[in-house]
């Protein structure tokens, strides 16, 4: 598990392998678990993009709701804020498949409204690389 200090200050490698192991143990299904990874670095001193790391804390919550609580009405408000967040980091380069994990939670928004029949599949994340400041930099000819 992540260590607990309120704003911890991470570096860059810090804050991948948080997230990579965020997105694996999402997909293992442990979302409260994934939660606290993708928390650890919404609350860190240097988040940025801080709406995509609440959001990816909004995707876990949900599905936990979901999944643990059983609990629909709460995971469907839940996964609505996080779409909302993560919307603008569709096309975006940020180290996680934001438009794939869009499409996969596009499903489970409709269902978690009338929770009849079976559920969707379960939804994944998967990482890629992100790309950095300087490189974006260096092709914008800034």
């Amino acid at each position: 598990m992540p260590r607990r200090d309120l704003h911890p200050d991470l570096s860059d490698d810090e804050t991948r392998a948080l997230l990579e192991t965020g997105v694996e143990v999402f997909n293992a299904g442990r979302f409260f678990d994934s939660h606290e990874f993708f928390e650890e670095i919404w609350r860190s001193t240097n988040p940025e993009p801080r709406d995509l790391y609440q959001g990816l804390v909004q995707v876990a919550a949900g599905m936990y709701h979901w999944t643990v609580r059983g609990k629909a009405a709460p995971a469907a408000r839940m996964l609505e804020r996080a779409v909302r967040r993560l919307e603008p980091f569709r096309s975006v380069a940020t180290g996680v498949d934001v438009a794939g994990l869009l499409v996969a939670l596009e499903p489970w928004q409709i269902w978690l409204n009338e929770p009849e029949g079976a559920a969707p599949e379960m939804p994944t994340m998967s990482t890629r690389p992100a790309i950095s400041r300087s490189l974006s930099r260096e092709r914008d000819g800034s």
